[in-house]
């Protein structure tokens, strides 16, 4: 079959191209030819040079007029499945053409737990959970190396909406352990590298802005799984609000699955549906059973630093969990399923 996915660019350093990259080689690897449409293709041109049997779209192609493209694909008998979220009823033409439409065979997302009862019961139609997932080309054990050695190792975005969490999560622990931070938005010089990528991005050079893109790279992706295996200790920190007691979208993120995929050991922060996924003998999660998950978050972190014995059990069930139910290959399959077409 022939899948074309959405994805604002190529190359970039975003979920989205991350997670599409996931999903390209799982269909690949199952025989399937994977193509690309982004912000800057005529998504009608492409379809027809493509003719995909699968598309992978998102509810913000509706509120771009996209609606009767989804509607005749559908009834040619392409398969759309579009990715929703809590925000769709911002926009008018958004939320009425999911709800007086039908413009996808599945409508998924990653948000867990109730927040998507209001999609489900604005527009009456199912939402389907997709989890994010490990790259199984990428995430996989391997031996620790001398350069990565660490006690705590976080690898992620320095995201605003962060900012709180890092201030009381990430940073005191660099008073007491060693720790390696890498990630886009860290230094002036990412940061730079970042505003030119937007700029050419802008001015139609792609290209150049992918390259650009490249630079930002603190660590290779195919190093990934020697840095979470080479630390004693991999902190994961969602999006939360200031109070530090509300996620802000509910979504499990790759790291959630890419740690243990990796041969590391992961203590994440307060995210209830994380034991949908892993149970206690398999990640360590900060509790919230006291009322003060924090106090507990570092609790655990000094447990497990000197613990290497159960750190290292925790990590090998973990470590199994992840490469057997959480690869990417394992989210095609369920899609596959949902759609009723062959894999």
């Amino acid at each position: 079959m022939k899948i074309l996915n959405q994805v604002n660019y190529i190359g970039g350093l975003g979920a989205d191209w991350w997670i599409g990259s996931g999903f390209k080689d799982a269909f690949e690897d199952a025989g399937h030819q994977f193509f690309w449409y982004t912000a800057a293709d005529d998504l009608e041109a492409r379809m027809r040079e493509v003719k995909p049997d699968i598309l992978f779209t998102s509810q913000g192609e509706l509120a771009k007029g996209k609606l009767r493209i989804f509607l005749d694909a559908r009834r040619r008998g392409v398969k759309i499945v579009m990715r929703v979220d809590a925000f769709f009823g911002d926009n008018p033409i958004m939320r009425d053409a999911l709800a007086k439409e039908d413009p996808a065979d599945i409508y998924f997302g990653e948000v867990e737990g109730s927040r998507m009862d209001i999609f489900k019961k604005t527009t009456g139609k199912p939402y389907v959970i997709i989890a994010n997932a490990a790259h199984h080309r990428h995430h996989f054990p391997t031996e620790p190396v001398s350069k990565y050695a660490c006690d705590i190792v976080f690898l992620g975005a320095r995201l605003p909406d962060k900012r709180e969490a890092f201030t009381k999560l990430l940073f005191p622990l660099m008073k007491k352990y060693r720790v390696q931070v890498y990630g886009p938005n860290w230094t002036l010089k990412d940061n730079a590298l970042r505003s030119l990528g937007f700029i050419a991005r802008k001015v139609g050079a792609p290209g150049l802005s992918e390259r650009l893109q490249r630079l930002r790279l603190t660590i290779p992706v195919d190093e990934e799984n020697q840095l979470y295996s080479s630390a004693k200790i991999c902190i994961n920190i969602h999006e939360r609000g200031e109070n530090m007691r509300t996620l802000r979208h509910l979504i499990l993120n790759e790291r959630t699955f890419k740690i243990p995929a990796c041969g590391g050991f992961e203590i994440c922060d307060f995210v209830p549906p994380v034991r949908n996924y892993f149970t206690e003998e398999e990640m360590v999660m900060a509790d919230d059973a006291n009322g003060d998950w924090i106090a507990d978050w570092f609790r655990k972190i000094d447990y497990y630093m000197h613990h290497d014995e159960e750190r290292k059990k925790i990590q090998s069930a973990g470590t199994t969990r992840a490469l057997r139910d959480h690869t990417y290959r394992n989210r095609v399959a369920q899609l596959l399923s949902l759609l009723g077409v062959p894999r």
